[in-house]
């Protein structure tokens, strides 16, 4: 290493610990170990431009350990990133633009917030394919536009390979060939509890290789010439790449190799250490400008020789007039895609009837028709799920623009790379049944966080299923995700419904869960698509009195009509509310609440899952017929009848309900 390389890393580990001491909070032990491949990553391969973020074109850094953003922060300040020294003193600061771990829309030039130990890895993954898909969409229109060819990277560490979701994710971007993915791991073969040999044995260079990957270890994780020949390999080798870097955590510190360094801030005599053995005499927080120069000089050469050839394809792209092309540099752009689907424009027969994962197909590929930006897939359940594009193939690396996707028995990675494509601006979809929501739980939940517009589709939804059993029926999968913040849940109950739905869904453009019966369902007397964006609508209107309000959805919305017709004739005026998404209601306000759910008139809510998120809504407890007990095998109508949720038994509760006093 020249001395001015060995200036400008010691500078940026120093910058990254005054911030971990400052703010006593971050990984001095992975800060001091993972630098050299973080700023030799910066230094010599990534093409970025520091003064236009959003370029299409950029080369995608993901961290995917939280605990090193210190590290993050001080290489965007170095190398002219909208981060100040201010901001840099003020990690971990409410308000800040340095969060504990990179936030995505907080801090300048963040690709993804680093969610839990694996999840930035799978959002690589995600970013990748959805390079893939950009660069071929626009090349198999006009071959010379080689306009997008960023290559992914994302910084990990042992922890990270422990986590199921990264063999997940990296065995389905083995799968897809994805050549434009480089890993960078950074072995310390140490964790917070103790040595890694201790709980993970797994030979990775063999694994990995066996899943497709060009892996290259290297012994000596601190020499930046060794780092730079390994990051250029892997970018020729022609598969997707996991570098192995064995690295010494907290590298010379008092502490190197303790487990003790992995999330606790170094002691004044440490910093002092560490200052002296690097030569390092500058006051905390500052750097000096020979490396500032160095380092942006560097960025600057290698990218501006691409960015000269790049700009001239760039334009030619946009003069083309190429429908598809423009719509994929606006995505780029814009990070989102803008679909219209107007519900009014369908008429559905009084007689229709079938099951709603049917129809909900019908509409998936209406809307998929309109744009080839529109892609998705399932966990292994296109078929179960009536998830598939018609009009196109599946996205393999022999069809790269195919929009159905194959994730595999994957559930918690199929949202964190739904999640990296979103990121892209791609509009995504992924499905399974209800009850794997579990299974992507933090992978929807980083959906949300992040404000990613991306639709999970969960069919299968209740007892209803019947045969399946227990294991299969969820009863409580639909209140978690009720109670998942920026959330938006559509259980829709008639193809209108559905209809209405994905207006909203496509409109609004937001985190969404739509939840499908694959119950045969017909047309509902009084269903309104256009009333889905309220949250919440009056099917049926009481005749003259209002002796009580039945509110429901999906699939036991039927039952609530059903029961509401039956009752009238022996002498009870009832109001049916069809609520398709309770927190689009909640957001209509309190005054169009008391108009459709009078709060001085008896309120029943029917849905068969657990009852807790229902008591804004009902009278009382007692006024919620829900179920709180797994359910059982065997034909529907029987675990019905067994569970006292068929309709007679239904009927008979919100009969007695109705008559009682309260």
């Amino acid at each position: 290493m020249n001395q001015e390389d060995i200036r400008t890393l010691n500078e940026l580990k120093m910058l990254s610990i005054d911030m971990i001491t400052r703010a006593k909070s971050g990984s001095p032990g992975l800060t001091l170990s993972m630098a050299p491949v973080v700023y030799t990553l910066f230094a010599r391969h990534a093409y970025i431009l520091p003064n236009n973020l959003n370029w299409i074109n950029r080369d995608r850094i993901f961290l995917s350990t939280g605990l090193a953003s210190s590290l993050m922060y001080a290489i965007y300040h170095m190398i002219g990133y909208p981060i100040q020294k201010e901001d840099l003193m003020n990690f971990c600061a409410i308000g800040s633009k340095t969060p504990g771990y990179l936030e995505y829309g907080t801090t300048p030039g963040v690709e993804a917030t680093t969610g839990l130990a694996g999840e930035s890895i799978a959002n690589a993954v995600g970013s990748a394919l959805a390079g893939r898909f950009y660069k071929n969409l626009i090349e198999q229109e006009d071959n010379r536009l080689k306009i997008i060819d960023y290559t992914v990277y994302c910084l990990c560490n042992d922890v990270d390979f422990m986590e199921g979701i990264t063999n997940e994710a990296l065995s389905f971007a083995g799968a897809q060939k994805l050549t434009n993915l480089v890993i960078l791991y950074n072995a310390t073969n140490m964790t917070e509890d103790g040595p890694l040999n201790d709980t993970y044995q797994e030979e990775i260079i063999r694994k990995y290789q066996a899943l497709g990957f060009y892996v290259d270890y290297l012994k000596d994780g601190a020499n930046i010439r060794d780092i730079d020949k390994a990051i250029s390999s892997a970018k020729k080798s022609g598969r997707p790449s996991i570098l192995v870097f064995k690295t010494i955590l907290g590298r010379d510190s008092f502490y190197e190799n303790k487990s003790i360094l992995y999330n606790r801030p170094l002691s004044t005599d440490d910093v002092a250490n560490l200052r002296k053995k690097w030569n390092l005499f500058l006051p905390p927080f500052e750097i000096s400008k020979d490396s500032i120069i160095y380092l942006q000089k560097q960025i600057q050469e290698r990218t501006n020789k691409k960015l000269k050839k790049w700009e001239e394809m760039y334009n030619r792209a946009v003069s083309n007039g190429n429908q598809k092309i423009l719509a994929a540099i606006n995505a780029l752009t814009n990070r989102q895609v803008l679909l219209n689907f107007q519900s009014s424009n369908y008429k559905i027969n009084d007689n229709y009837r079938e099951p709603l994962r049917e129809s909900n197909l019908k509409i998936l590929n209406l809307i998929g028709s309109k744009s080839d930006l529109f892609l998705g897939g399932s966990a292994d359940y296109s078929i179960a799920c009536q998830t598939f594009l018609n009009d196109t193939t599946n996205l393999t690396p022999n069809t790269p623009t195919g929009r159905n996707i194959h994730f595999g028995k994957r559930e918690n990675a199929m949202g964190s790379i739904l999640n990296g494509m979103a990121l892209t601006g791609l509009k995504v979809f992924g499905s399974t049944k209800l009850i794997y929501a579990d299974y992507l739980k933090s992978s929807l939940r980083m959906t949300a966080l992040m404000n990613l517009p991306v639709t999970y589709i969960f069919t299968h939804d209740s007892i209803f299923i019947g045969e399946e059993g227990p294991v299969i029926q969820p009863i409580e999968q639909l209140s978690m995700l009720h109670t998942i913040p920026n959330l938006i849940v559509y259980r829709p109950g008639d193809i209108e419904e559905v209809m209405g739905s994905w207006e909203s869904i496509l409109n609004k453009n937001l985190p969404s869960a739509l939840i499908i019966t694959k119950n045969d369902t017909p047309k509902l007397p009084g269903s309104n698509a256009t009333n889905v964006s309220k949250g919440a609508y009056i099917i049926k209107q009481e005749k003259t009195k209002l002796d009580g309000i039945l509110i429901s959805s999906g699939s036991e919305l039927i039952y609530a009509l059903q029961i509401a017709y039956d009752l009238e004739r022996v002498g009870l005026d009832i109001r049916v509310v069809s609520m398709p998404s309770m927190e689009l209601f909640i957001s209509e306000g309190k005054e169009y609440e008391q108009m459709i759910l009078p709060s001085e008139s008896k309120r029943i809510v029917i849905e068969a899952s657990n009852p807790l998120i229902w008591n804004r809504f009902a009278t009382n407890n007692e006024y919620i017929i829900a179920i709180n007990d797994f359910g059982f095998s065997g034909p529907s109508i029987e675990v019905l009848k067994k569970m006292n949720f068929d309709y007679e038994s239904l009927k008979m509760k919100i009969e007695t309900l109705l008559r009682k006093e309260i």
